[in-house]
């Protein structure tokens, strides 16, 4: 055991680990992000308040009990930089950290306190296979663990492969998503408190269409939570 510490101190002394926001060196008990980053994370404060930016998304599209993001989202801002750690520089580590310290900071809150169960929004498998991972299940897997609730991810299904949407027009974007996602079990939802998770909501299509996916589970309430808000 101490032939491992003192191989991975020296490895830590000649590659030091560095914060996947700044770049500066980390030091024990940082991990992935120093803590004067996550400090300093944009937060929003939407699950102080119902009538928050992300719940109107929704008003008069789809009946949720909560709608919130933890983040803002700017162009060059530490919430991009983050993401596009975990989506496209193989850190699913960083996904889980982020989604635990939401849900620590939020484990009071009546959007985390209410909910039974936790649905990431799927990928489809040909994705999924590409990137080793789901980022959307690894945010949520962090936030379950802080809150203590369970996640099921074989719930939702993404059934069409669709390429990025993210410069779509809001109603193109609803029209090539709208039928991609399909239940694949129910029974276990009948009657629960469905938390959805994604990494950011823009236009809300993708979360929109999950939750018609699932509109007729018999007894279900939903709400929504995400990373980040653009």
């Amino acid at each position: 055991m101490k032939l491992k510490r003192y191989g991975s101190d020296l490895l830590d002394f000649i590659y030091p680990p560095l914060c996947l926001a700044c770049e500066q060196r980390l030091y024990f008990p940082e991990e992935d992000l120093c803590f004067a980053c996550l400090h300093d994370l944009p937060r929003t404060d939407f699950e102080r308040y119902i009538e928050n930016p992300v719940f109107q998304i929704f008003k008069g599209r789809f009946p949720l009990q909560h709608a919130a993001a933890w983040l803002h989202f700017e162009k060059g801002g530490m919430a991009q930089v983050l993401m596009h750690q975990f989506k496209y520089k193989d850190q699913p580590q960083l996904a889980f950290l982020l989604g635990k310290t939401l849900g620590e900071e939020w484990r009071e809150a009546p959007i985390c306190r209410e909910a039974d169960i936790i649905i990431p929004v799927p990928l489809h498998p040909r994705k999924r296979r590409k990137r080793a991972y789901n980022q959307a299940e690894k945010i949520a897997e962090g936030l379950a663990k802080a809150i203590d609730k369970p996640v099921m991810a074989d719930q939702l299904i993404r059934q069409v492969y669709k390429s990025s949407q993210t410069k779509a027009h809001r109603f193109n974007r609803w029209q090539q998503v709208k039928s991609v996602f399909s239940l694949k079990h129910g029974d276990a939802l009948h009657g629960k408190h469905i938390l959805l998770v994604d990494d950011v909501v823009t236009t809300g299509a993708t979360l929109e269409a999950c939750l018609s996916a699932m509109k007729d589970i018999p007894g279900a309430r939903f709400s929504v939570i995400t990373l980040a808000y653009a």
